[in-house]
């Protein structure tokens, strides 16, 4: 099962600085930070200058990139029923019952150590959920 401290680090990824709350249509910065397309345009909105909000940089250009990585791992926490601060999760696998650690880009779903050995052939590339 995951540590509180595990599952803290892992939702933190996923929320929003603006709003935080999980991340709807997230985008990325060209400083790196992410939002939820809505928060950071109504953000811009009241600027004079387009800000990121977190680290103050300004920026040229409103140039947003999707985050489709951001976006499955979000969804996946509101299907897990997860609340942006909750501390405690038990994310496993319920075939194997390892803790899921994974996300396979290619179809998007959480993997264990165990799952990922039998499709690793089959997967692009898999990002790290949470580190342990």
């Amino acid at each position: 099962m995951a540590s509180g401290l595990q599952t803290e680090r892992w939702t933190e990824e996923i929320i929003c600085p603006i709003c935080l709350d999980f991340f709807t249509d997230p985008v990325s910065l060209d400083c790196g930070h992410n939002y939820c397309h809505s928060c950071i345009t109504r953000s811009w909105e009241k600027q004079e200058t387009n800000r990121c909000a977190v680290c103050q940089e300004t920026l040229a250009e409103k140039n947003l990139r999707v985050n489709r990585a951001l976006a499955s791992l979000a969804e996946r926490a509101r299907k897990f029923s997860l609340t942006p601060t909750q501390t405690e999760i038990n994310l496993q696998c319920e075939k194997h019952r390892e803790e899921l650690k994974l996300l396979c880009e290619s179809d998007k779903k959480l993997l264990c150590l165990v799952c990922r050995d039998i499709v690793i052939s089959q997967c692009d590339y898999l990002y790290c959920v949470y580190t342990v």
